[in-house]
């Protein structure tokens, strides 16, 4: 599933041509993604005017000049897809947009998603507070707010693993099960660790790993997994430079033992047991 980094590539990517465009027409070709998309969906948004997208968690939010707010939840597989001048469909293309920039270029933005877990919506500015998808994100890890004592807050009287505790969304908004593997490597705390275990020093380490972590792979055009693939077409390659997840039964880069691999809630969980404690 695209995380935080990839979401927030797409988000970019979009960003140099959406911002002040006109939507020219907008075509489903199939509204049973996750969720259906709604009735009406192509009249309330043609010939709107797209404002600078930007990100919520893993979701795309990108505003129009009637206080609408077009969402873009990638899934399990999804992907954008930006054209010039095209509007031909392929397979598991479910949606395009074609939209008019302030230079006079024609693009076409096409949700493509072979598993349909993904959805898009849009609705009025008022809801985003109670949207079903917005309404119990937890903080952003960029965000001011994401800190020491806001993560003392959330631990609590709670006895549930770190892994989990990372990739809970109403939490910390945007972690998946790639990066919570990775800041916890550079972490060093193992996974299964029990949050109330963890100290001050051990959560700012979480926040420090956090940040470095997910801005690093932004700054690198996210990890390429499976699917997703950036906007023009291009593969990712913060993959290359993952540092524990995948790499079970090689050896650790910091004390040369074999990273370990567990299931955490059904989930592929890679660390070293020997550097991570």
């Amino acid at each position: 599933m695209p995380e935080l980094p990839e979401v927030e590539t797409v988000c970019l990517a979009l960003s140099k041509i959406v911002n002040n465009s006109k939507v020219r027409n907008v075509k489903i070709i199939r509204k049973d993604l996750r969720w259906n998309i709604k009735k009406n969906f192509e009249v309330e948004l043609t010939k709107k005017i797209l404002r600078k997208p930007y990100r919520r968690g893993k979701y795309i939010l990108i505003p129009t000049s009637k206080e609408n707010i077009l969402l873009i939840h990638l899934g399990m597989s999804g992907q954008i897809k930006i054209k010039a001048n095209q509007n031909i469909h392929s397979k598991h293309d479910h949606l395009i947009i074609t939209i008019e920039n302030e230079e006079n270029n024609i693009f076409s933005i096409t949700y493509n998603d072979p598993r349909r877990f993904g959805y898009i919506d849009l609705f009025h500015v008022k809801e985003i507070k109670n949207h079903f998808l917005l309404k119990k994100l937890g903080v952003e890890p960029f965000a001011n707010d994401f800190t020491l004592d806001y993560l003392q807050r959330k631990i609590f009287k709670k006895s549930k693993c770190v892994k989990n505790f990372l990739m809970d969304q109403s939490i910390i908004a945007g972690i998946g099960n790639i990066y919570a593997s990775e800041i916890l490597y550079r972490a060093n705390i193992n996974p299964l660790r029990s949050v109330d275990s963890l100290n001050k020093e051990n959560l700012k380490s979480i926040i420090d790993s956090t940040k470095y972590i997910l801005k690093k792979s932004i700054n690198v055009g996210g990890t390429t997994l499976r699917n997703h693939l950036q906007p023009d077409g291009k593969l990712g390659y913060f993959t290359q430079k993952l540092q524990v997840y995948g790499k079970n039964k090689t050896n650790c880069k910091k004390c040369n033992s074999q990273i370990s691999i567990v299931k955490i809630s059904n989930r592929s969980t890679y660390f070293c047991r020997n550097c991570q404690t």
